[in-house]
Formats: structure tokens, sequence, C-alpha cells
């Protein structure tokens, strides 16, 4: 910590700093000036914490330096040591916050007493700031995800601004009830080249960076906000103000930014010029209507501008016409079937004249239903969950640099995901006939009877430390715990039927005691049976 000692008789500054151990107190720095004025320099130069001050000096005077301090450094601690009982002189050192008037000659206790609460008083209202400090910044860090938030509940129910209008006037006072504005949708999920590439595995930086850019050129908030829409994972909103018959030139803007600095473009969806809070909503809609109603599979530009006057665009080509082709291929476990069918399909999409995103939605929602309703006949219905992987959604559109429908991905899409469904129906065919397969079946059909290991063994003519052995290495747990897995699961779902008494549902999971088998229950779930029935129904 430092201290500055002002006064224009040397011997002075030598008493004060002779009259205390400054060491003791964390005092390194000791820095002292003759008059007021280099005392101003010095205090700009060094922050002192305290500064003891004469009142009669020349260039500057004491009162003239206190008045200073209060503007320039109100942090600093103020001490007046002077040799004049003067009333206007502690009137003044009370004005400009001095902690205390001190006469000469210098008491030493009374020196060592002030400086004490002049740390003191220090520490407290720096401890203070620092606080105030933090709080500012951890407001400045979520105030962005603050504004957000409000934006975006305006598109998804405009009331919300009624019941927030004293923070919509002070985060955005531009938006007032009935201001003319304009949505403009960007998707994430449209992108394509080096910006997709350099933000791959980072959704959520890429949305951050694309908001920061979009809002520098919509010159916000003067023109507008950029803001992400929390009603979707991959969207960014654009909230266009004041002329929003520019919001063509700004979108326009953004590209031309995005293109110099990523060598790629974006597609933009805008809604129509509404009033603003309920018109925000509906221009919204519009601009969403707008990306997903654009031809993928010849781009008229850019920037897709709502039409009403345009309908949709009926889907009249469904992927379920094709489930007998495509499921016997998958039989097949043939590559070049399973190709050729694909390759049938795409034929027939590639027949389209128009295809939007909401018809690549419904195909795939078709192919989804079609594969699922085939992994439950392919598959026995206990091992599905052993041989395939969770299902993961398409991360992108399959567009091609030029923003068009790639007709090539879409097909590589498809039939990757066939042949892995074919390679896991081949690999499990296989399996079914594997002795360990037809252990656990054996296992299955008898979960309620108390079944052993042993017994087990000698009903498949095997060693009881065979079976043991090669079940684990096959499953990757014990018969004991496959066993109490799925009488687990079995009580679970018999818990369900508030008909069956908890005695009943012991014995038809292998347990003739009950106590027994509420204990395992517990054990297992961490809930007796009656808890867990009561969890599950509501009942009481």
């Amino acid at each position: 910590m430092k201290i500055i000692i002002v006064d224009d008789e040397k011997h002075v500054r030598d008493a004060i700093k002779l009259l205390i151990d400054w060491g003791a107190l964390g005092i390194n720095t000791i820095l002292e000036a003759a008059d007021g004025a280099t005392a101003v320099r010095l205090i700009e130069a060094e922050r002192p914490q305290i500064v003891y001050t004469d009142m009669m000096m020349p260039n500057m005077d004491g009162l003239s330096l206190l008045r200073w301090i209060k503007e320039n450094a109100p942090a600093c601690k103020t001490i007046v040591i002077s040799g004049h009982d003067d009333f206007q002189f502690v009137r003044g050192t009370v004005q400009y916050g001095g902690m205390d008037y001190l006469l000469k000659p210098i008491d030493a206790d009374q020196l060592l007493d002030v400086t004490q609460k002049a740390l003191r008083s220090w520490s407290e209202e720096e401890r203070e700031r620092m606080e105030s400090h933090l709080r500012s910044i951890r407001i400045n860090s979520l105030r962005p995800v603050y504004c957000d938030k409000l934006l975006s509940n305006v598109l998804g129910d405009p009331g919300t601004y009624y019941a927030e209008k004293e923070s919509f006037a002070q985060e955005f006072p531009q938006l007032t009830e009935g201001v003319p504005c304009r949505i403009s949708l960007l998707t994430t999920d449209t992108l394509r080249g080096k910006l997709r590439d350099k933000f791959a595995a980072h959704n959520d930086l890429l949305l951050f960076s694309l908001t920061n850019i979009c809002g520098e050129l919509l010159n916000a908030p003067k023109d507008g906000f950029a803001f992400r829409f929390w009603g979707s994972s991959q969207q960014i909103a654009l909230l266009h103000l004041g002329r929003p018959e520019r919001a063509r030139e700004t979108l326009e803007a953004i590209n031309e930014g995005l293109y110099r600095t990523f060598g790629t473009r974006a597609e933009f969806g805008m809604g129509g010029v509404h009033p603003f809070p309920h018109g925000a909503k509906q221009s919204y809609a519009e601009a969403e209507a707008a990306l997903r109603q654009r031809n993928l599979r010849k781009r008229a530009g850019w920037i897709c501008e709502f039409d009403p006057h345009k309908p949709p665009h009926p889907a009249e080509l469904h992927f379920s016409d094709y489930e007998d082709r495509v499921r016997l291929a998958i039989r097949s476990a043939s590559k070049d079937k399973i190709a050729e069918a694909v390759d049938d399909w795409i034929a027939e999409v590639r027949k389209k004249d128009v295809v939007t995103i909401d018809h690549l939605d419904l195909w795939r929602h078709e192919f989804g239903v079609l594969k699922s309703r085939w992994v439950k006949e392919f598959f026995p219905v206990n091992e599905a969950d052993v041989f395939l992987p969770p299902e993961s959604q398409a991360e992108s559109l399959p567009l091609n640099e030029q923003g068009e429908l790639s007709l090539e991905k879409l097909r590589d899409e498809m039939t990757g995901s066939l042949l892995q469904l074919a390679e896991l129906l081949s690999k499990v065919t296989q399996q079914e006939s594997h002795l360990i397969y037809e252990i656990a079946r054996y296992l299955q059909s008898r979960l309620e009877q108390d079944i052993s290991v042993q017994e087990v063994a000698a009903h498949f003519y095997l060693s009881r430390e065979y079976v043991s052995r090669r079940f684990k290495q096959q499953f990757g747990e014990t018969i004991s715990d496959f066993l109490l897995r799925h009488r687990m699961e079995r009580a679970k779902t018999l818990l369900l039927n508030p008909a069956l008494k908890i005695v009943q549902i012991a014995h038809m999971t292998g347990y003739e005691d009950e106590k027994y088998f509420s204990k395992v229950f517990k054990k297992a779930l961490g809930d007796s049976p009656a808890e867990y029935r009561k969890k599950q129904t509501g009942d009481a």
C-alpha cells in the first residue's frame, strides 16, 4: 500500500515518517510532495491509499488539494495535519471528505489511530468496489442472454411485452408499441463451406459469432437487434426497426461481410412489416415459412422474402411408397440391392422441379418411422437395444456449395443408415443361433421361477463355470445380475397395475417372500415397491 505526505516543510515530513511503524500497517511505499501541485501529479501516477496534507502551502493549498482529490481520486483517504486551528480549515476538511484534522505538533498515538481508521475505511470501500465490479461483470455477461430471452418471448407470445414493459423500456427503448418492424431469420443448418467447417463441433460458438456479426452490420440498436431465438437451437433472428424496408440492404451487407471473412454466404428468410409487438410474431412466422418453402432444387437468391400470394408446395412424393422395396433390400443384406432401392427413390426426387425443407422433413420423418418399424420386426424385442446405437439427427441440410439440394448427399445419408441396419440385422441373425443367446432367452422366459446357474448349466448340458464365464463375456454382466435387471423391469411394469398386490408381483418375478422382494427392489431402485407405485400412479 502507498501513502503520500504533502507539506512544504521537510522536517515535518520526516517527523511523520518516523512516528509510525508503517511496515506493520502494510504500507511499503511513502511518497513526499512539498506542495499541492506536486501532490496532484504523484496521486495521478501512483494512486496512493492515504494522503496526509498541510493546509498552508505554495502553488496549491490544502483545501484546493482536498477539493481536487474528492473530484478526481475519491477512493483516497485524506488526513489534514496543520499548525492552524482555523474553523474554516476544519470545515473544509469535513466538506471534502477528510478523515480527521490533526494539529501540530503531531501526537503519535493520534496519528496511529486515525491512520488505522483510514486504512480500515479504505479496505471496506475497496471490498465493496470489488464486489460491485464483479456484480457488473456478471450482469454484463448475462445481459445478452437476458435480452435474447425478452425478444424470443415476444416472438412466441407477444403478450409478454406488456408483462415486461419496464424491461423493454430499459433494454430496447426503440421498441415501443406500434413501431413498424420485420423479422429476418438465419438458420445454421443451411450454412456451408469454411464457415460450417470452422465451427463444425461448436454450434453455440457459431451462433454467438454470427449474432455478433449480424448485430454490428445491422447497426444495432439504431436499425434493430440480432439475437439467438430460444425457440430453435439453430436460428438467429434479426428484428429490423426504423426503416424496415431497408432490411434487404442490411442482409446483403451481412452476406458480403460473411463472404469476405469466410468465403460463403447465408440464406435468410424475411417476413413482412408489421406493428410491434404482435406483428413480430406474424413476421417471424412469415420469415420461417419463406425459408422452409424456398426451392432447394434451384436457389433463386440468398434472401427469401415471404410472398402471401404464393401458395405452399404440397408433398406429392412419399418415401413410405417405397417401404416394401427398401425392406426387402435390407432383408437381403446386399449393399447393391440397398443402393439400387435408394437410387430408385432418388430418381423420383430428381424428377421434382421443387423440393422444400418441408418436403425433406417429411421424407426424413417417414424414413425414421419405417426404420423404427423394421427394427421391431427384425430384432428380438429384448435384444434390439443391445445391438442398435441411439438414433442421431442430421446436423444440416444436404446442400451443395451453391446452396441447392445435393441429391448425392441425400442418397449417401439414406444408404449409410440402411446399410448399418442391414449389417446389424446380419449380425443378430448369426448370433440368434448362438448358444449364449439361447441361454439368455431361456432365462427371460423363466423370470417367475427361482432358477440357479447350476440348473441353467444342467439344462444345456454344460458346466456351471463355462456358462458363467461365457455369459459374462457376451453380455458384460453375470447371470444373477441379468436376472435381477429383467426381474426389476418386469416388476416395474406390473406395479403400474393397481389390481395386482405386491405379494402377487413378487411371485410373478421369482420371489416367494414378499419382504425379500421389497428389500431387493428398494436396493436396486431406491424406492420400495409401494413407494414406486405411488410415484408412478399418483395413488395415495
